[in-house]
């Protein structure tokens, strides 16, 4: 009888370790110029996957018995009082639904370590490289793809708002939906180029004081673009939580589009339409899927720097470098906020990198 009345944490008993099964093929071909191409796809399907998020409540109401509306939630008398156990049976009466869980003598029950999800991811990536050669390197690399799953988590909520448990415990397939971190685009990039003049060079080859001014710079350059993490919307009021649902999403309203119209900037107080959504009552589950096609803002991002090379006596060399981190200021704004309900919903309130930083170092070669 010990720990009735209360809330427990079991592993779950029929987990099995994770399968992930990968796939890639690819075609390289050399170009001119001496740049290397490279097409491809990579893929991947997994199961068995521990869930990412919190643990799955299995004393939760059975859904077939929602019917019983507010009968569910009516004050009867307690058939466990007085045999032992505290909390939520330790009282003369109890709330209707408490008798009507699998396990009415518990409290919440989390299923640790289940295997209730699956996933997906196919891509298609496109690279090009040009390993140095007159002073040129160039690397890059484009992938366009889909990553499906059915659990939440990932890069956290400050990139894509979303973590919470399934909406219907006993209906684990129907939170598959975009992975909190699908990415259809990233396009990444970096290239050297060395100046041609100075000692060793095309122009200025000769004269060692022009060497000592104009010889031995290169620029430097990384480049990110990626798209923005879908957005998981839940209302801020779980009507049904007293079932032991960890979340509740609304409705569709289906007259208006979530994404409201403008630049980025403008929008940061009004980021997500609320006229898009309804909100769900007691009893029944929101007709969104657990993540949107709705994107939070994505990533464009610069690092630029520009290094000159010189040599110091016949034993030693030198370079000095400056670089620009964020080199264009340009912001990456975090997700806004997706709790339906909330005086902040739709508004985007912080910024997660840094404004422009710039540093000069000097490095010595022996």
């Amino acid at each position: 009888m010990t720990g009735i009345g209360q809330s427990l944490s079991i592993i779950d008993p029929n987990s099995r370790s994770p399968r992930v099964q990968q796939y890639s093929f690819d075609v390289q071909r050399e170009l001119p110029w001496g740049v290397a191409m490279e097409v491809g796809y990579v893929g991947s399907h997994s199961t068995h996957l521990t869930q990412a998020t919190a643990n799955i409540n299995i004393n939760a109401l059975n859904p077939s018995l929602l019917s019983q509306g507010a009968a569910l939630t009516a004050t009867v008398a307690n058939p466990f009082y007085n045999k032992g156990g505290q909390g939520v049976i330790g009282a003369a009466t109890v709330s209707q639904v408490q008798l009507l869980l699998p396990f009415p003598t518990f409290s919440t029950i989390n299923l640790q370590f289940n295997d209730g999800s699956f996933a997906r991811y196919d891509s298609l990536v496109v690279k090009g490289q040009k390993r140095m050669s007159k002073g040129v390197t160039v690397l890059s690399t484009l992938t366009w793809s889909r990553n499906h799953d059915a659990s939440s988590g990932g890069a956290g909520n400050f990139l894509n708002a979303g973590a919470s448990g399934p909406q219907n415990p006993y209906d684990l397939k129907s939170e598959y939906s975009l992975a909190n971190v699908d990415t259809p685009l990233r396009w990444s990039s970096g290239f050297t180029v060395e100046l041609p003049f100075g000692k060793g060079k095309k122009f200025m080859s000769t004269a060692k004081a022009l060497d000592y001014a104009v010889g031995g710079w290169s620029i430097n350059a990384i480049s990110v673009y990626q798209s923005g993490f879908p957005l998981q919307i839940t209302q801020s009021t779980n009507n049904n939580s007293v079932f032991g649902y960890a979340s509740q999403r609304p409705s569709a309203s289906g007259t208006v589009s979530p994404a409201t119209g403008g630049s980025l900037t403008s929008r940061l107080g009004n980021y997500i339409n609320k006229d898009a959504f309804l909100t769900t009552p007691r009893g029944s589950f929101g007709n969104l899927s657990r993540t949107l096609e709705m994107r939070g803002p994505g990533q464009a991002n610069w690092d630029l720097s520009i290094f000159k090379s010189f040599a110091v006596g016949e034993k030693f060399k030198a370079q000095f470098r400056a670089e620009a981190l964020n080199a264009f200021n340009t912001p990456m704004f975090a997700a806004p906020n997706v709790s339906y309900g909330s005086s902040a919903f739709g508004r985007i309130t912080s910024q997660v990198n840094f404004a422009r930083m710039m540093q000069l170092g000097l490095r010595m070669f022996f």
